[in-house]
């Protein structure tokens, strides 16, 4: 596909929105309270700025850059750099397409879950899962995925996301002055804010910090790199800050929004994986005017988690276009129908046939297997192949020149951030390491 031919961004202000939209998930609004009361509670937040700062934005700047100077999508983006390092644009690809896999069979939850509150008849988890309705709203998340994507650039995910993530933000802040208002607000705030500084020193806490960073701005997917190739002359450092700071501050909003409501109706807020699904329904059941707070949670909990699984879907869509000829529509079905199949067992591990592998439900293992191990080692080899062997006038070129700042941010991708890569890596084999 010639550089004339390629699809780009309406405006800056879409790319940023699609951007969010791909780094704000489910993880952001359920996973991150927790991580930040289980850790130490407000003095998280300084290992996790470090590592938003030194970590998450000069990967995602470095996928920024690769692909906008190779104004293609992954495969081809190695490809060009080496012959030989198609396999492993090939292998980021099949990573990426593997975690939206299981990804898009929480977002059917979501889905399902806000459908419950909306007419007022909220289901048990286990009740849900007991049924064979996951796979219908399995099927409509994909769906709506699919078109969004087959839509194009500007039309599918641009478009999406310039309704979806002001949506989420009025949606989210509303809730929190509703939250902060119920009984229970400073016991939930104090919970989550209060600064536990001797964590600092367990290593288990930085390793937390930086997976979650990690995992919330959809590095190392090929994500970035694919938005990139869609980019016009944008000052990439400027737009990845904007990108973090604003992923940043929504995971920071949705703890004043959970804790106050947990804590108001006396339930366990280190409740973990069940935050979602099991202990924030509860705590909407007790409260007043509960089934609206509860739609509009799950609404909001749904465009994060349709936002990121459009900007997955794009990844491998974008390289059958640029790699193997394909058109959008082809593209996007083939894709539609392979992670439809590739996400099917863990759906089916949530419902009555209970799919197990290694005594765990498939989607567990699948949650392990690609989501951290899998992302982890792709994020490795984007500083490798980008940082190792991509020429370094090109990346100066993308992020202003080659001045002693530069150098310096080289350096970083070069020896610190697959530093960090590896010991989060080693830190996920050993989860109760620090």
């Amino acid at each position: 596909m010639s550089g004339l031919e390629r699809e780009q961004w309406s405006s800056s202000l879409g790319f940023i929105l699609a951007s969010v939209g791909s780094a704000v998930g489910i993880g952001n609004i359920w996973r991150f309270p927790y991580i930040v009361g289980a850790n130490g509670g407000g003095a998280f937040l300084i290992p996790y700025l470090v590592s938003v700062l030194f970590f998450g934005i000069p990967l995602m700047v470095l996928e920024l850059a690769i692909g906008r100077s190779t104004g293609t999508s992954i495969v081809s983006a190695f490809r060009s750099i080496q012959q030989r390092f198609t396999v492993a644009g090939l292998a980021i690809v099949a990573v990426t397409a593997l975690v939206l896999g299981y990804y898009l069979v929480i977002t059917s939850w979501v889905l399902a879950y806000a459908f419950f509150f909306i007419l007022g008849m909220p289901v048990e988890f286990g009740t849900f899962t007991d049924s064979y309705l996951p796979l219908v709203f399995f099927l409509i998340s994909g769906l709506a995925v699919y078109i969004t994507v087959r839509s194009g650039v500007k039309e599918g995910i641009e478009r999406i996301s310039r309704y979806l993530i002001p949506i989420l933000i009025v949606i989210l802040l509303f809730l929190v002055v509703i939250s902060l208002t119920e009984p229970g607000a400073a016991e939930g705030i104090e919970f989550y804010l209060s600064p536990d500084f001797s964590k600092l020193t367990d290593p288990g806490v930085w390793i937390a910090a930086f997976g979650q960073t990690f995992f919330s701005l959809s590095v190392g997917m090929g994500v970035m790199l694919t938005f990139g190739s869609y980019l016009g002359k944008e000052r990439l450092f400027k737009s990845a800050g904007i990108i973090a700071g604003a992923d940043m501050l929504i995971a920071v909003l949705a703890g004043f929004m959970i804790f106050p409501l947990v804590f108001t109706a006396g339930l366990d807020p280190a409740s973990g994986v069940n935050l979602a699904f099991i202990t924030l329904p509860s705590a909407f059941a007790k409260i007043q005017y509960g089934m609206l707070l509860g739609a509009l949670f799950f609404l909001m909990l749904f465009a994060a988690a349709l936002t990121s699984a459009v900007s997955m879907f794009e990844v491998p869509t974008a390289t059958l276009m640029d790699s193997y000829g394909y058109t959008r529509k082809h593209a996007a079905l083939f894709v539609f129908a392979a992670i439809m199949l590739v996400g099917l067992p863990s759906a089916l591990s949530y419902t009555p046939l209970n799919l197990e592998l290694l005594g765990m439900p498939f989607l567990d293992v699948a949650d392990y297997a690609f989501g951290t191990i899998g992302l982890i080692v792709a994020g490795l080899i984007l500083c490798i192949v980008g940082g190792w062997f991509m020429n370094r006038d090109r990346i100066c070129d993308e992020i202003g020149g080659c001045g002693w700042q530069q150098k310096a941010y080289m350096a970083l991708i070069r020896y610190g951030v697959p530093a960090v890569l590896l010991i989060t890596l080693i830190g996920s084999f050993f989860p109760g390491a620090g």
